[in-house]
């Protein structure tokens, strides 16, 4: 009997609260409270072989009729893994007071310090490419006991909408024009397309201009085809010129106590984990099972 390393992913509105389970490639929500508002999350990833924890409520792929663990699903998704990218994460949230665009953070931040246990010179050329390739205006210390990496969310997502119940999830994610300035403020003017909208709020200046607003539903969309996450396989590529990228992997760094990290939505605090007001950690930890 071998060991393998299973991925398990669990959420909470703070790094040190009780989480749940977050079902994968189901499409379900999982909703959290938190001191920012009430948030949501939903994650499909490619070629999914999770933990026991998700054997009985995730999916290998988008679409599949089984659970993980052979049993018939009911579930009706128009996902199907064809149209997915390797790793999509979904998350709405209904701020409970307004959110300046400049504060509402998005990124990725872990709990062990990574210094002791992958060299410096990778840690910094990875930093390097990912400041360059896709996001100029990172806030990071890969170095420190708590080691993170925030950017606006505004220009962190592949799609932002307002999540209105007359367009369903799919159109609102599917189309290219963003409905993003139906409920902002008239006087900011915003681009209707994705990747306008990412480079407009590159700077950060825009960003203060915009405001998420209180009691409004907003749409967030994460996918990424850098990490590799399926098959207990796990993989991060980074672009760097031309075609080329930085590929890390991560199992040869993982061990009993570097083995997860999140993705953390929060309300100022870029400076740092313990800063600003957390409203949402989806975590991703690599569990030890023993495997045939």
């Amino acid at each position: 009997m071998s060991t393998t390393k299973k991925l398990l992913l669990k959420v909470s509105s703070g790094h040190d609260v009780e989480n749940e389970v977050v079902p994968v490639n189901t499409g379900k929500f999982v909703d959290i409270k938190s001191d920012i508002g009430l948030a949501s999350v939903s994650v499909y990833i490619r070629n999914f072989d999770g933990s026991q924890l998700h054997q009985d409520n995730s999916l290998y792929n988008a679409g599949d009729s089984k659970y993980l663990n052979g049993d018939a699903s009911n579930i009706s998704s128009k996902e199907s893994s064809g149209c997915l990218p390797n790793l999509r994460i979904i998350l709405k949230l209904q701020p409970s007071q307004t959110i300046s665009g400049l504060d509402l953070l998005f990124g990725n931040d872990c709990t062990t310090p990574i210094r002791d246990y992958v060299p410096t010179t990778l840690l910094a050329t990875g930093l390097k490419f990912f400041s360059w390739f896709i996001n100029p205006t990172i806030q990071a210390d890969i170095y420190c006991e708590s080691p993170y990496i925030y950017a606006p969310a505004l220009n962190s997502f592949s799609t932002i909408g307002i999540s209105d119940s007359s367009e369903d999830l799919e159109s609102l994610i599917e189309n290219d024009e963003e409905n993003l300035a139906l409920k902002s403020n008239e006087s900011v003017k915003l681009p209707k397309k994705r990747n306008e909208r990412i480079k407009h709020f590159c700077k950060l200046s825009n960003c203060k201009q915009f405001q998420f607003q209180e009691g409004i539903e907003y749409l967030f969309v994460f996918d990424t085809n850098y990490l590799q996450l399926g098959d207990s396989n796990y993989n991060v590529a980074i672009p760097t010129f031309g075609n080329r990228t930085f590929d890390i992997n991560v199992l040869r760094y993982a061990n009993n106590d570097l083995n997860n990290f999140n993705w953390t939505l929060k309300s100022g605090g870029i400076d740092g984990i313990d800063k600003g007001t957390s409203g949402l950690v989806l975590n991703f930890s690599l569990v030890n099972e023993n495997t045939n």
